[in-house]
């Protein structure tokens, strides 16, 4: 079998079969196609989408589209992780726009219908848990919209802190404060998102 046909094969096996081999929940429809998967995940082959479900990929395989859900008070810490762009190792592009163009409105709807945009331009929402983020509306809210436009949710507690995670965050994987651990919760949302 040449390595051409074999490539076909797997990119053409359904998600059902994948997820019933690997006893996984890929979020995907079961008659979906593999190469269609990991072309819409961001992944280059079952491998690497399988290290990051489990949370093993230290490594991004494409650039990841981020949204910084966080609370206000948390901005020193926040534009320290923002860093981590410049990083050359990192593949992250940040689409939150939090720290460049606040919403200056206070008006919910109009807030909302700003942020969901904001959300749709980005695959990820990386959730800065803080001492008091668990408390916060609004962060409840955009992790709550980021699962409805079927993004990748993730959590990563801030250095120092000892906050809960919000409520909403239950089940998605939530990474300490370093790189490593933080690249793995992303690739892991990534994914695992619907």
């Amino acid at each position: 079998m040449s390595i051409s046909s074999f490539r076909r094969k797997r990119s053409d096996t359904s998600v059902a079969s994948i997820e019933k081999k690997y006893s996984i929940n890929l979020n995907a429809r079961s008659d979906m196609l593999l190469g269609n998967l990991l072309e819409q995940r961001g992944f280059d082959s079952l491998t690497q989408l399988l290290e990051a479900y489990r949370g093993h990929l230290t490594y991004h395989p494409r650039k990841r589209r981020i949204f910084l859900s966080h609370h206000i008070e948390d901005q020193p810490q926040v534009k320290g992780f923002r860093l981590m762009a410049k990083n050359p190792n990192l593949e992250l592009d940040f689409r939150d726009r939090s720290l460049d163009e606040v919403i200056n409105s206070q008006n919910k709807s109009y807030i909302k219908q700003e942020l969901r945009q904001r959300l749709r331009r980005a695959t990820i929402l990386v959730c800065l848990i803080g001492n008091a983020t668990a408390w916060r509306d609004w962060v409840e809210w955009e992790i709550e919209t980021a699962y409805e436009l079927k993004m990748g949710v993730c959590g990563v507690h801030l250095k120092g802190s000892h906050g809960r995670p919000p409520p909403k965050l239950k089940g998605a994987p939530i990474a300490a404060w370093n790189v490593k651990d933080i690249v793995a919760v992303i690739e892991c949302a990534a994914a695992r998102r619907s």
